[in-house]
C-alpha cells in the first residue's frame, strides 16, 4: 500500500528534544513507565465487561487489568464510528477540530499531531496493528508509526461495505507480539486494535459454545474471544519481563446498541449504549481504584503524555486524567456526536453532552436524561426540566464553538461550464453546494429509525440474493421520505447486483440530484454506465469521481482499465502512473499498470512494476501471470513456467495461466502435465473453446483417442475463433483415421482446410 510521505512540521520542542536523551530530560522516575501499550477494542460497550458489572461476561484478562489499575466508570467517546473516534483518541481533539466526521470520505489531516508522532519524536519505536480496513493507513490514522500492520487484501475497489473488511484478533495479536518481540534498546509505543465485537457476531466455536444462541449471546462470545486475545498480548509482555514497566491503556472506540432505541448496532444514535466505553489504565505508579468522574476519549492522549512527563501539544483539547488517577475529583463535560444520519440519509445530525449524571441530546426534539437513575435513557426530561436542558444546551453550543476548526465537509470543487453541462446531462451535478452543508429543517432520527431499519433489512435481503424483496423495502422507505440519499444509492447497488444497469443508473442519478458530492453514488454511477456499455459516459463519471475524491486512486484504476480495453495503452499508463501517488490498493494497481506496459511492449517497465506487485502481495491476481508473459517475450521458458506455476498456485481459477502453462509443458514434452493444465483451464472456464482444442491435441498425443475426440467436439461446439478451429477438425480427423474411419477423417480434413482458406 502507498506509504504516507514523511512530512515536516514546525515543532520547536520536539526539534530540540529527540532520541533517548529527550526521555531522560523528562525526568523519569521509578514510577514513570518505559513503554506504552494502547489496546482499542472496537464496538465494546462498557456494561458488557465483567469488571463493569456484566454477570454473564467472560473477560478475565480485562477484569484482572481493572483490578490492578484504574477503571473509569464514566468514559464517553466522541462518536459511535471507528475512524472518527480513533482520530479523537490519538490527537486528543474533538471531531469539530480534526474534521473526521464519518468512516468514509474523511482523512486525518497530515497537519494533525498524533500520539505516535509525539512519542516517535521522543525516541520511541512505534508500531500499529489494526483489525479493520476503516483504520487502514490511507485514512491518515497511521501518522507517526514506524511499522503499521494493515495490509488488507482488497479487490480493485473498496466498495460500500468498508466495515466488512476485517481480520480476526488472533492475527492482529500475532503480528503485534512478533513486533514487540524484536530486540531493541528503544522504548516502544504499540497500538493494537481488535475488531471482533463488531458485527457480524461470529466468534470461533470454542467461544460461541459458551453462550446462548441469541444475538446478545453471540455478542458476548465475541467479547470473550477479544478478551482472550488481550490476555495473550499481555502474557507475551509479561513473559518478556516488560509488562511491569509498560503503561497499558485499554478502551473501546464506541459501544453497541443491541436493539435499544430500535437501533441494532451503532453509528446512528448517541445513547449511552453506543457512546459509553470501558477505559482501564494500569502500569507503574497507577493505584488500583475505580474513578467515578466523567471522562472523555480525548483525555487519553494528554494523560499518557503526562504520565510520561511529556508536555502535550498545544492543539490537544483533552485534559490529563492524572489527578483522577491519584484520587482527586475532576469535573469534565463529555461531548458526542453522530453526523451519520445527516451524511447518509439527509436527516438531522445528533450532538450530546454528558456531565456524569445528566445527558442532553441536541436534536429537532431535545432530549434530557438522568442517566444515573435511568441508564437506559427511556424517560425524556427535556420538557419537564427545561431549565436544566437549556443550561446543558448552552454548554454544548459553547463547547462546539470553542473547539470547532473543521465544522463540515467542503463544497464540491468548481468545474468549467462545458464540463458542468456534460456532468448535469449524466446526473452528476444537482446543485451548487453540498446537500449536507445546507442549514435547513431536518427530520429527527428518532422519527426515522423505522426507515433506517427498513433500509438495513433491504441490505440483508440483497446479500441473500432476494433482490426484488430488497428493492421493495427500499421503495417503501423512499415513499415515506423521497429525499433519503442513501436509499437511492442502496437502490442502485441492488439493481446493479440484479443486472439491471439502466435502473441502477436512474437510482444513482437521483442520489446525486440530492447530494452532488455523494462520492459513492458518483463512482457507482460511472460503474453502471460502464456495465451498460456506455463507456464514454463512464469516463466522464470517473473523471468526476477524481474531482470529488482527489486522494483516492480508484477512478484512475477504472480509467486505466477502460483505456486498455479501448486499445489506448499509452493513456492507460499515463492515468495509472498518476494514480500511484494516491491512496490505492497498490498490488492490483501495479498489475494493471504492468499490463499497460506489456501492451506497449515496454517489457522492462512492465517487469519492474509487476515484481513490486508480487513482492507486496505474492498472491495478487495476474501478478505472476503477467511476469510469465514478460519471461516468454524474453525467451525464458523456464522462468515463464515458474511464474505461471506461482500464479496457478495462488489463483487456480486463472484459466489463462493454466492454459499457457499447459502450452509450455506441451512444448517441453511433458504431455501428462500439459493435459492436466489444459483440463484445469476448461474446468475454470467451461466456455473456453481454445482450451478444449488444446486439451484434445494433448490427449491425442498421449493415445487417449476417445478423450481427444470428446474434447475436440466440446471445443468446436463452443464456436472457437476461425484461427484455432481447424485444430479441432484435424484432431478428429486423426482420431477417425486411427480408428479406420477414413471417410469421416477425410470430411474433417476438408472442414479444416475450408476454415483455413477463409482466414
Amino acid at each position: 500500500m502507498l506509504l504516507r510521505r514523511e512530512r515536516r512540521w514546525a515543532w520547536p520542542a520536539l526539534a530540540l528534544l529527540t532520541g533517548l536523551a529527550a526521555i531522560g530530560a523528562c525526568g523519569r522516575t521509578a514510577s514513570t513507565p518505559a513503554n506504552v501499550l494502547v489496546i482499542s477494542l472496537d464496538t465494546l460497550r462498557a456494561d458488557r465487561v465483567g469488571a463493569y458489572g456484566h454477570a454473564a461476561a467472560q473477560t478475565p484478562a480485562l477484569d484482572a487489568l481493572a483490578a490492578r489499575g484504574a477503571r473509569f466508570a464514566n468514559a464517553t467517546t466522541t462518536t459511535p464510528l471507528t475512524l472518527s473516534a480513533h482520530a479523537s483518541l490519538f490527537t486528543g481533539t474533538w471531531p469539530m477540530a480534526h474534521g473526521v466526521r464519518d468512516n468514509t470520505g474523511f482523512y486525518v489531516d497530515e497537519a494533525a499531531i498524533t500520539l505516535a508522532e509525539v512519542l516517535k519524536g521522543r525516541g520511541f519505536r512505534t508500531g500499529g496493528f489494526v483489525g479493520a480496513f476503516v483504520l487502514d493507513r490511507r485514512w491518515g490514522i497511521a501518522q507517526g508509526f514506524d511499522h503499521f500492520f494493515d495490509n488488507f487484501d482488497l479487490s480493485e475497489d473498496v466498495g460500500p461495505g468498508l466495515d466488512a473488511i476485517q481480520r480476526r484478533g488472533a492475527e492482529v495479536v500475532d503480528q503485534a507480539t512478533a513486533w514487540l518481540g524484536q530486540a531493541s534498546t528503544e522504548p516502544f509505543f504499540a497500538w493494537v486494535h481488535l475488531y471482533d465485537p463488531h458485527t457480524p457476531y461470529d466468534a470461533p466455536a470454542e467461544f460461541a459454545s459458551r453462550f446462548p444462541a441469541t444475538r446478545d449471546g453471540a455478542y458476548d462470545a465475541e467479547v470473550a474471544y477479544t478478551d482472550a486475545q488481550v490476555g495473550r498480548l499481555l502474557a507475551s509482555l509479561e513473559a518478556g519481563g516488560r509488562l511491569d514497566n509498560t503503561l497499558v491503556v485499554v478502551l473501546a472506540d464506541h459501544g453497541e446498541q443491541l436493539g435499544e432505541h430500535q437501533e441494532q448496532s451503532h453509528g446512528f444514535f448517541v445513547y449511552d449504549a453506543s457512546v459509553q466505553v470501558p477505559l482501564i489504565v494500569a502500569g507503574p505508579g497507577i493505584a488500583a481504584r475505580v474513578v467515578p468522574d466523567q471522562v472523555r476519549i480525548v483525555d487519553v492522549m494528554p494523560t499518557v503524555l503526562d504520565l510520561l512527563g511529556v508536555t502535550a501539544p498545544a492543539a490537544v483539547q483533552g485534559t490529563s486524567l492524572r489527578p483522577a488517577l491519584e484520587g482527586e475529583r475532576q469535573s469534565l463535560l463529555a461531548f458526542s456526536e453522530s453526523w451519520y444520519p445527516r451524511f447518509h440519509y439527509g436527516w438531522s445530525e445528533l450532538k450530546a453532552v454528558r456531565d456524569g449524571r445528566y445527558k442532553f441530546i441536541l436534536a429537532p426534539t431535545r432530549e434530557l436524561y438522568d442517566v444515573s437513575a435511568d441508564p437506559g435513557e427511556t424517560k425524556n426530561l427535556a420538557a419537564a426540566d427545561s431549565a436544566r436542558a437549556d443550561t446543558l444546551e448552552r454548554a454544548l453550543r459553547a463547547l462546539v464553538a470553542q473547539t470547532s476548526r473543521n465544522a463540515a465537509p467542503k463544497a464540491p470543487q468548481a468545474v468549467d461550464e462545458a464540463t458542468e453541462q456534460r456532468l448535469r446531462a449524466l446526473g452528476y451535478v444537482g446543485g451548487s453546494s453540498a446537500r449536507n452543508l445546507e442549514e435547513r429543517p431536518r427530520r429527527d432520527p428518532k422519527d426515522t429509525i423505522s426507515l433506517y431499519n427498513l433500509l438495513l433489512q433491504a441490505g440483508t435481503d440483497s446479500e441473500a440474493g432476494r433482490y426484488d424483496a430488497a428493492i421493495s423495502k427500499v421503495r417503501e422507505a423512499l415513499a415515506v421520505d423521497p429525499e433519503i440519499i442513501e436509499g437511492y444509492s442502496r437502490l442502485g447497488n441492488i439493481e446493479t447486483k440484479a443486472g439491471r444497469h439502466t435502473n441502477a443508473i436512474a437510482a444513482y442519478q437521483r442520489a446525486l440530484a440530492l447530494d452532488p458530492e455523494h462520492r459513492l453514488s458518483a463512482f457507482n454511477l460511472a460503474l453502471a454506465y460502464r456495465a451498460a456499455g456506455k463507456v464514454d459516459d463512464a469516463i466522464v463519471g470517473f473523471e468526476r469521481t477524481q474531482q470529488l475524491d482527489p486522494r483516492s486512486g480508484r477512478a484512475h484504476f477504472q480509467l486505466g482499465d477502460i483505456y486498455l480495453q479501448r486499445g489506448e495503452p499509452a493513456r492507460a499508463v499515463e492515468v495509472l502512473t498518476s494514480g500511484l501517488n494516491l491512496e490505492v490498493d497498490r498490488p492490483p494497481f501495479l498489475v494493471k499498470l504492468g499490463e499497460a506496459h506489456l501492451e506497449l511492449k515496454q517489457f522492462d517497465a512492465a517487469e519492474k512494476v509487476l515484481r513490486e506487485a508480487v513482492a507486496l502481495r505474492a498472491d495478487v491476481p495476474r501478478g505472476h501471470y503477467n511476469l510469465a508473459l514478460v519471461a516468454e517475450q524474453h525467451g525464458n521458458a523456464g522462468a515463464a513456467r515458474a511464474a505461471y506455476e506461482a500464479e496457478v498456485a495462488a489463483n487456480p481459477k486463472n484459466y489463462g495461466a493454466q492454459f499457457n502453462l499447459g502450452k509450455l509443458l506441451q512444448k517441453a514434452g511433458r504431455l501428462a502435465d500439459a493435459t492436466s493444465r489444459f483440463r484445469a483451464a476448461v474446468d475454470a472456464r467451461p466456455e473456453f473453446a481454445e482450451g478444449y482444442l488444446y486439451l484434445a491435441k494433448a490427449l491425442l498425443d498421449t493415445g487417449n483417442l476417445a478423450g481427444a475426440a470428446q474434447a475436440a467436439r466440446d471445443g468446436l461446439d463452443r464456436r472457437p475463433a476461425a484461427s484455432i478451429a481447424p485444430l479441432g477438425h484435424y484432431v478428429l480427423a486423426d482420431v477417425y483415421s486411427r480408428l479406420g474411419r477414413e471417410n469421416e477423417a477425410a470430411r474433417q480434413v476438408a472442414l479444416a482446410r475450408r476454415l483455413e482458406q477463409r482466414r
